[in-house]
């Protein structure tokens, strides 16, 4: 599930997939090739995946938040914990399109371009034929590799559609702050080039260079081995890991695949045990949803560094 999940995001990356400048009836928003309209404040939001919910309850959505769905570790961050605790679940993945109605909701809001499957009935169109706004983080659309920036620009975005415009600045201002000390702290260091391992056994599916995940290891001073990978997520040969010939492993962590089995298979592995970073024993382990677009990305950057550079 995990690696469908993963492969949906591919089409992804940056290129002004969002904006949003006001208008005489309301914001008008672009969003990866659509264009919305809000006369109003949405009042009534359904959110379909965690990292997109953890988002608006940062931006201080509050009660407005009226269903999530496709939680991805049950353990949001502490600043927006109590919140999504309130959010009532629709489903543990994606909810029918009909209980999507239950709800109510003058606007969803999606995490990845699979929460508006057409063949499941939960297209963007079928929404807003029954006039429900719709916005999708623009990761999951975008033409050219995402990073920060993308994030920013949609916490702006959600700021204007959302009338919630100085808890959006507030929001990226302290994103930016964080990220940014890290970055000095870790001036002049040399890169480590780094394997992300997510999971596979015939082949390796790892991290590619067009994701917001990509951006925060940069940021963190590595560098993804598969960087050069046009993908989100890819596999690759074990011939290739091997080649590459990694310092440090990122292991990625999920519900329902403990990371210590995929550990326990690298370094049992016929190539992947020769390279630097098994040989060293040089594991580190992150969340999956910390690699996607979401609040979680200054603690990502965070984390990576602490683990690459103990900085």
């Amino acid at each position: 599930m995990r690696r469908t999940f993963a492969l949906i995001l591919a089409a992804l990356f940056l290129a002004g997939c969002s904006s949003a400048e006001p208008q005489a009836n309301g914001p008008r928003v672009e969003n990866c090739g659509r264009v919305e309209t809000f006369a109003d404040p949405p009042k009534r939001v359904v959110s379909l995946n965690q990292h997109a919910t953890e988002i608006l309850l940062a931006l201080g959505l509050g009660d407005r938040l009226v269903g999530t769905a496709f939680p991805d570790d049950h353990v949001p961050p502490p600043e927006v914990a109590a919140g999504y605790a309130e959010v009532p679940l629709l489903a543990d993945r994606y909810p029918s399109y009909e209980r999507i109605l239950e709800a109510e909701p003058d606007l969803v809001v999606g995490g990845y371009a699979s929460a508006f499957d057409e063949a499941e009935g939960r297209g963007r169109e079928a929404f807003e034929r029954n006039g429900i706004n719709t916005l999708l983080l623009s990761e999951s659309c975008a033409s050219a590799p995402s990073g920060m920036g993308t994030l920013l620009d949609d916490i702006t975005m959600f700021g204007e559609a959302l009338g919630l415009q100085d808890n959006a600045r507030e929001l990226n201002d302290g994103i930016k702050a964080r990220v940014q000390a890290v970055e000095q702290r870790l001036a002049g260091v040399q890169p480590v080039d780094v394997f992300v391992y997510d999971s596979g056994e015939q082949t390796a599916f790892t991290l590619g260079g067009n994701g917001v995940g990509n951006d925060a290891l940069r940021r963190a001073g590595g560098r993804n081995v598969f960087d050069d990978v046009p993908k989100v997520f890819e596999d690759v040969s074990w011939e290739q890991v091997a080649a590459r010939t990694p310092q440090a492993v990122v292991l990625v962590d999920y519900l329902g695949a403990p990371v210590q089995n995929k550990q326990s298979y690298l370094e049992g592995h016929p190539l992947a045990s020769g390279t630097p970073a098994v040989r060293d024993r040089r594991f580190s382990t992150i969340p999956l949803v910390e690699l996607t677009e979401g609040i979680r990305f200054p603690g990502a950057v965070e984390r990576l560094a602490r683990d690459l550079h103990g900085a």
